[in-house]
């Protein structure tokens, strides 16, 4: 019996209909890359629904205090003022004032509640500051300025005050004022009034009623989509049973605790400025990926949403 070599075309028909495979699988995903919708980041979007800075004009000493659109309330002595290189503030100077009190405010102006990391369970953030010419204004030391945050149901000796550390875009909230080289006289924990929650403040700028969530044990939400390129997507989960507000950052959400009910809404716009959201709600009892789908939507359909939150 002669042995019969196996014919090479065999071979050779096997790797054209393997290359075939391969060059088609290739165009199938290099067809999905391209096909992915694309966003332009919604910075600009966002912006434009903020709350506005209150200027109030001091032109004389007063009683006060000085009362903010949702009610927060300010009383401060000019001696309490410096000029930046320490000098004596003048007549009239400028208070402003930025009040954020829902989560939907705090989404339009990126601001979420976070320390070091960990969640924090928040009453309300407000930005206070002082200017005269055009020159940021400071508190001397020892002194500080009574601020009073409304709020319907306070609980004594539960929410701290907390500073806003800024560093570019990104806020990092801090009970220790030694980051900026003040020493603390005043109780750092808010007491409650007619108003909310009240305390004395020794330093400008963004100050924050709360109180730690958790300092360890908490999980990543991961996102993920086959249909959207998700870069310039933002994404924002609201804790409710602890009005927490956390924000992505480059496409996961960390410092969830576990057990806890978050609220996902993600928002974008596109080149043409069309706006698009995704939103979900979900138990977080591990890290995990959610899987996205990006539809568009309405300002005021956005707007109903965020109120809901």
């Amino acid at each position: 019996m002669t042995k019969r070599n196996t014919p090479f075309f065999i071979g050779a028909s096997t790797l054209l209909v393997l290359a075939t495979t391969l060059f088609f699988s290739s165009c199938s995903r290099d067809r999905i890359e391209r096909d992915l919708n694309t966003y332009e980041s919604p910075n600009a979007y966002l912006d434009s629904k903020k709350q506005d800075e209150q200027v109030f004009v001091i032109d004389s000493s007063g009683e006060g205090p000085i009362i903010g659109n949702q009610g927060t309330a300010i009383w401060g002595s000019i001696d309490c003022l410096q000029l930046p290189g320490g000098g004596a503030v003048t007549y009239p100077f400028l208070v402003k004032l930025v009040e954020l009190y829902t989560p939907k405010d705090m989404i339009y102006y990126r601001m979420p509640t976070v320390s070091a990391g960990m969640p924090l369970e928040t009453a309300g953030e407000i930005r206070l500051r002082a200017e005269k010419d055009g020159q940021e204004l400071s508190l001397s030391q020892p002194c500080a300025f009574k601020v009073s945050m409304p709020n319907a149901t306070p609980q004594l000796n539960y929410m701290n005050v907390y500073y806003g550390n800024e560093n570019g875009d990104v806020v990092d909230w801090t009970t220790d004022l030694g980051v900026w080289g003040i020493t603390q006289t005043q109780n750092p924990v808010f007491d409650i009034d007619t108003i909310g929650y009240t305390a004395f403040i020794e330093k400008l700028g963004w100050i924050n009623a709360d109180r730690s969530v958790a300092t360890s044990g908490t999980y990543n939400v991961t996102f993920d989509s086959e249909e959207d390129d998700l870069t310039n997507v933002i994404f924002f989960a609201y804790l409710p049973d602890t009005k927490t507000v956390l924000q992505s950052n480059e496409g996961v959400i960390s410092g969830i605790p576990a057990g806890a009910s978050a609220k996902i809404v993600a928002i974008a716009v596109n080149a043409n400025g069309n706006l698009f959201h995704f939103n979900q709600e979900l138990t977080v009892n591990g890290n995990s990926t959610v899987m996205v789908i990006m539809t568009e939507i309405s300002d005021p359909d956005l707007t109903t949403l965020l109120d809901s939150l």
